[in-house]
């Protein structure tokens, strides 16, 4: 059994073991439906997903391996522009999130895999979210000066993640640890991307699964939504409750088919339901999913 089987079996046996700790209700997400599949080869390891402002566009990005850029697609996953950042150097880029700084909307793009846990730090670059325009050109360049380095250490030693959010009401950031036995969520107090350069990460508590591959909160904030390669996990906030009084709580599981190497997940723009996909390993397709809210 190979170092990635392994790591599949052992997730989906931990998951299983954790099923406990669900919400005993009725379902709240439709099943999956694929909406279309990724046929560009430069978009091979998918390893976040992030619904743009501009309805039906997604943003995406690859993880370890690419240079530092995002794609546009849209909802068949059609290519529609490649943004290059200018004069970054990535080491592995897993997520991508979005923060409203003085009410306009920037992009974060997540340099903080590290699957040895050897970096000392790792790095966001934050930059205004693009908007794209029929008859853009193929690839657009942001430059130097548009983007914003924050560089974040963990208080409790290195860490390996792929998954982060912003709270959009305490503009707080969010990162879920992959490799802990169980799962750690990092927690700033001072996240403003525009006076603070550097910034420690806090362990706040550990959640009841491990390998956590991807997460998202909703524009609203009112949900929280986390997976691992073979499950995904929710939670409802209620008003004036914390990220972390919500996280404490017990969660729901959603019904998953799992996809080849499920690492990215968002949710709609309008919070009609969450969207998934996947890297494309040993030439398997990778498919947009949507999960409908009933």
């Amino acid at each position: 059994m190979n170092f990635l089987n392994r790591i599949i079996v052992f997730s989906f046996l931990f998951a299983l073991f954790h099923v406990g700790y669900a919400q005993d209700n009725k379902p709240i997400f439709k099943s999956q439906k694929a909406l279309g599949a990724i046929e560009n080869k430069e978009l091979d390891e998918l390893s976040g997903i992030l619904n743009a402002k501009q309805a039906s566009y997604f943003w995406v990005h690859n993880d370890s391996g690419d240079r530092a850029r995002i794609f546009l697609i849209d909802k068949k996953c059609r290519l529609r522009c490649t943004y290059e950042l200018d004069a970054v150097k990535v080491v592995d880029c897993e997520d991508i999130a979005r923060i409203e700084i003085d009410k306009k909307s920037f992009l974060i793009l997540a340099d903080i895999g590290d699957n040895l846990a050897v970096r000392r730090n790792v790095k966001l670059y934050i930059f205004p979210e693009p908007e794209y325009k029929e008859g853009d050109a193929s690839t657009i360049h942001i430059a130097q000066e548009q983007i914003r380095t924050i560089t974040l250490k963990y208080k409790d030693g290195s860490r390996d993640a792929e998954a982060l959010f912003v709270d959009p009401i305490d503009q707080q950031l969010y990162i879920i640890s992959k490799r802990d036995f169980q799962s750690i969520v990092y927690k700033t107090s001072d996240f403003n991307p525009l006076k603070n350069n550097y910034v420690t990460l806090v362990p706040t508590q550990k959640l009841p699964f491990t390998f956590a591959t991807a997460a998202d909160i909703s524009p609203s904030g009112n949900a929280i939504i986390i997976k691992n390669l073979t499950a995904i996990f929710y939670w409802e906030r209620n008003p004036n409750e914390s990220v972390l009084q919500t996280l404490a709580k017990k969660t729901t599981v959603i019904p998953y088919d799992p996809e080849p190497q499920g690492e990215a997940i968002t949710f709609d723009r309008d919070g009609t339901g969450f969207y998934t996909i996947s890297e494309s390993p040993f030439g398997l397709k990778s498919y947009l999913y949507f999960f409908e809210k009933q």
